[in-house]
């Protein structure tokens, strides 16, 4: 199926006919799956489609005069990037245009107020390189450097670097955001003028509104330009080596240097964290995941499984793996100092020092994202939990011990509680747990396991990032704000009175639920009779 003829048009004057199509084939391209995040699951299988037509914009002007028609028409549309998040990233009904903004790639650097301001298209590997030419770094999130960086800042977009460089929404400056009725708004000092090093200040600010914690994925308008801050690194070169697929960087030890320590408990892994933190050492301090070693020494999936099965629950319960950057920011005599003090942390909780690759293929450039569905396919970070240190270590078990009702057709993964990190000096902990299937296998547990972690989170007091899009509104709102889904919906519907930007969103878990017979059995919670959603949306 394609859009109407009359839109179709109307939307090929706006860009040179190479950039707009509704070629069967070409739209078949950015069909969701397979293989990768959230592939094969009931949320893929019934809530997402092909898209109507697929067009290709260059400048901000253009996202308004598409958005523009698509309003005027009634036609819903989704702003994608580089479609990471799987089928949440593609359209959930018929014959909507899909605004693919690979082509929006201007990039400007400050050099004096260390931020750069850049469009949509700019994924993360050159837009790493030119701040570590500059001295500087920013956060590479999980999904990898081939994502876009505005995308990933407005949806997620930590990793360990958060340890120093901080959580997301505090890189976000000024931004140019384009409604949902083709309007646009423009944020902090770039409301006033091209400059966007000050978010906090002069103009509208309505970055909560776009990402809370975790985002919206797109739902509440456009972001088309982005000014993000960037910070102080160290000069030396980091020299790329290895063969693909095996590749990484080789870190000058000097000025950088991964350092694991093997502790004997989960109470010596909090306690460590902390002091690193309460010392302002280091660039990064992360819990290593049993089974992300298995993948690391893995050269493909049936080595992974040789390794993996020769792990057991206790083996796992009692494996305890703090990861530490060092990074020498001013000079290497602070980084001396630097490693001083870390040994001295770890000496006083009994943990010691185990080899470790003087590389990384992970965080600085993140080659290896591909690596995480290795072992079964498919996979998701069902949930993340951003809050103190102690209560991102408590999630972890939780999930462990349901899942563990769920597995098959989940990997079994022996009680792993997941990935830990702290982040801002300590001041934070986030815990972010990772689930595996096979989408060849029956999914329905997957989605079923999904909704009662949801439940879980309610039941325990446990904090959850992931509201909004990600989990039933009408089953987190009552609980967490409270009734904070009434809030998120009113402004959805002033912002967006049509729901023409990527509808059923911020309710499609909703409507998910309510479509799918085998969720049946796992809700437990009201919801209305009609969806606030307009006739002839969702």
């Amino acid at each position: 199926m394609a859009i109407k003829k009359d839109v179709f048009q109307a939307l090929a004057a706006i860009v040179d006919p190479q950039y707009i199509s509704d070629d069967p084939v070409i739209l078949a391209a950015y069909r969701s799956g397979p293989g990768g995040y959230e592939s094969g699951n009931g949320y893929e299988r019934m809530m997402t489609k092909l898209p109507g037509a697929v067009i290709l914009p260059r400048t901000t002007e253009d996202i308004q005069k598409i958005v523009k028609i698509c309003h005027r028409y009634n036609v819903a549309y989704v702003p994608y990037a580089t479609g990471f998040y799987g089928p949440r990233s593609h359209p959930h009904e018929e014959n909507e245009v899909l605004i693919d903004m690979k082509r929006m790639k201007d990039f400007a650097f400050d050099d004096d107020h260390w931020c750069a301001t850049i469009q949509p298209g700019i994924v993360y590997s050159p837009f790493q390189e030119e701040c570590l030419k500059r001295g500087g770094y920013v956060v590479v999130g999980g999904g990898g450097a081939q994502t876009s960086v505005i995308a990933n800042l407005i949806c997620d977009g930590w990793s360990p670097l958060s340890m120093r460089i901080g959580l997301p929404h505090r890189r976000i400056l000024g931004l140019e955001l384009v409604l949902p009725d083709g309007e646009l708004v423009k944020m902090g000092s770039l409301s006033i003028g091209d400059d966007g090093f000050w978010g906090e200040g002069i103009g509208p600010d309505l970055r909560g509104i776009l990402r809370g914690y975790t985002g919206l994925l797109g739902c509440m308008g456009i972001v088309t330009k982005m000014a993000i801050k960037v910070l102080p690194f160290q000069p030396e070169k980091l020299v790329p080596g290895g063969i693909s697929p095996n590749t990484a960087l080789q870190l000058p030890e000097k000025r950088v240097k991964w350092i694991n320590y093997q502790v004997p408990s989960k109470q010596a892994e909090q306690q460590a964290m902390y002091q690193i933190g309460r010392a302002e050492i280091a660039g990064a301090v992360t819990k290593v995941p049993v089974f992300w070693r298995a993948i690391a020494k893995a050269e493909g999936k049936e080595e992974f499984w040789d390794l993996w099965n020769k792990e057991t629950p206790e083996s796992v319960e009692n494996f305890h793996l703090l990861r530490v950057l060092l990074i020498g920011y001013t000079s290497e005599e602070q980084m001396r100092y630097d490693e001083n003090v870390l040994n001295d942390i770890f000496a006083e909780v009994g943990g010691r020092a185990r080899p470790t690759k003087p590389s990384d293929e992970s965080w600085i450039k993140n080659a290896d994202s591909a690596g995480m569905w290795l072992m079964c396919g498919s996979y998701v970070s069902v949930d993340y939990i951003i809050e103190s240190i102690p209560h991102a270590e408590a999630h972890g078990p939780c999930y462990a011990d349901l899942k563990a009702k769920y597995t098959p057709p989940f990997m079994p993964d022996h009680g792993d509680p997941g990935w830990t990190m702290g982040c801002e000096a300590g001041h934070q902990g986030y815990s972010e747990f990772l689930i595996y299937w096979d989408q060849r296998e029956d999914t329905n547990p997957v989605d079923q396991f999904y909704v009662e972690t949801s439940k879980m989170n309610i039941r325990e007091g446990f904090y959850t990032s992931l509201l909004g899009s990600h989990q039933p509104l009408y089953l987190t709102g009552p609980a967490y704000g409270p009734n904070y889904h009434d809030w998120l919906l009113k402004l959805k519907s002033t912002l967006d009175p049509k729901w023409v930007c990527h509808p059923p969103l911020p309710i499609s878990h909703d409507v998910f639920v309510e479509k799918a017979e085998w969720m049946k059995s796992v809700k437990t919670w009201e919801t209305p009779e009609e969806f606030p959603i307009p006739k002839g949306r969702g």
